[in-house]
């Protein structure tokens, strides 16, 4: 019989390789979760939540219609704070829907 071999997951060598080949990080959106109320900053961060992220778009809920079109304005500085948080270039465009989220949380 074979001795075990020391399993490395799939993810681990997967990310050294994009890395290694100057593609940006992958994020999960719970790390966008996290760290959205220093990205996003007051009064944003309250009124507003990560929903998802794929393909370097990151789309993010708002609460009513005044919220998105005020943070419309701010996506450009968004993508920049996202940039510096998690690496340039991982997040290369924001899409703003109005949803369901709840004030205050």
């Amino acid at each position: 019989m074979d001795e075990p071999r020391d399993l490395t997951p799939v993810g681990d060598g997967l990310e050294r390789m994009l890395r290694a080949l100057g593609m940006p990080e992958a994020i999960d959106i719970a790390a966008l979760v996290d760290g959205w109320a220093e990205v996003a900053g007051e009064p944003f961060a309250s009124q507003s939540l990560p929903a998802s992220f794929g393909r370097g778009e990151l789309t993010v809920e708002v609460v009513d219609g005044a919220v998105a079109s005020l943070l419309k304005y701010r996506i450009g500085d968004l993508v920049e704070r996202l940039g510096r948080r998690f690496g340039e270039g991982t997040v290369t465009s924001v899409r703003i829907k109005v949803g369901k989220h709840k004030k205050g949380l």
